[in-house]
């Protein structure tokens, strides 16, 4: 039966001779290619502000809030992802965590106050019941259901404002704003509808914000592919 081969055995060290260190092996990391960066900065910077924006404008309709909001915040978390993958820096980062928070916010409230603004009408209603909530401050927050007087429908039948402020206002007569479509939620008629104009306009000068940001991310991170 044939022996193994002898393994090559390594000559020992010269007696004083300590061996040489070994190099750490460096981790390879991932980095994405030149088009993926710029395919995901375009998709990021231009199509998620539309997206955020379009949505919360639906959600202005409480009949779609629920599942507009969530469409909103699955974008937004989606598009920090995205916008990490295209430069992994915190400056890039916090800035679109700030507008997209104002994104999430905006549209809604600025789209009711305009409707409300333009085609709002007054009608005389009556409180059916009143709710209580508390915030984080322990301030207390009322809302209303209300029915109007003529016993018309009346979409979205809940506000809170003037005339709903306790249970006391339970069965008392009110006047609100109501929207003829049934698109905007009724309102107070203390409610300040002034600044809605400038908050839409305003919209679109965060959406170029974002995506001048995360283009220019994806600038920095092109030319540095570049020069290494």
């Amino acid at each position: 039966m044939a022996g193994r081969p002898n393994k090559k055995r390594k000559r020992p060290l010269a007696e004083g001779v300590t061996p040489a260190p070994k190099r750490p092996r460096k981790p390879q990391s991932w980095e994405p290619s030149r088009r993926t960066v710029l395919r995901t900065a375009l998709a990021t910077g231009l199509g998620a502000p539309v997206l955020m924006v379009g949505l919360m404008a639906l959600g202005s309709n409480p009949d779609y809030m629920p599942w507009a909001a969530i469409g909103a915040v699955l974008v937004l978390i989606v598009s920090l992802v995205a916008t990490m993958l295209v430069r992994a820096k915190a400056w890039v980062l916090w800035p679109c965590v700030a507008l997209g928070a104002v994104m999430l916010v905006l549209p809604t409230m600025a789209l009711r106050a305009q409707l409300i603004e333009h085609r709002g009408v007054k009608a005389e209603v009556v409180v059916t019941a009143a709710h209580r909530s508390t915030d984080r401050n322990g301030t207390a927050h009322w809302s209303c259901d209300i029915r109007r007087q003529d016993n018309a429908p009346l979409p979205h039948a809940n506000y809170a404002g003037s005339g709903c402020s306790s249970n006391l206002s339970v069965g008392r007569a009110t006047v609100v704003v109501v929207d003829p479509a049934g698109w905007a939620p009724p309102v107070g008629t203390d409610e300040d509808t002034a600044f809605s104009g400038g908050a839409l306009w305003l919209l679109p000068g965060l959406a170029v914000l974002w995506a001048a940001i995360v283009l220019g991310a994806a600038r920095r991170t092109l030319k540095d592919t570049t020069d290494s």
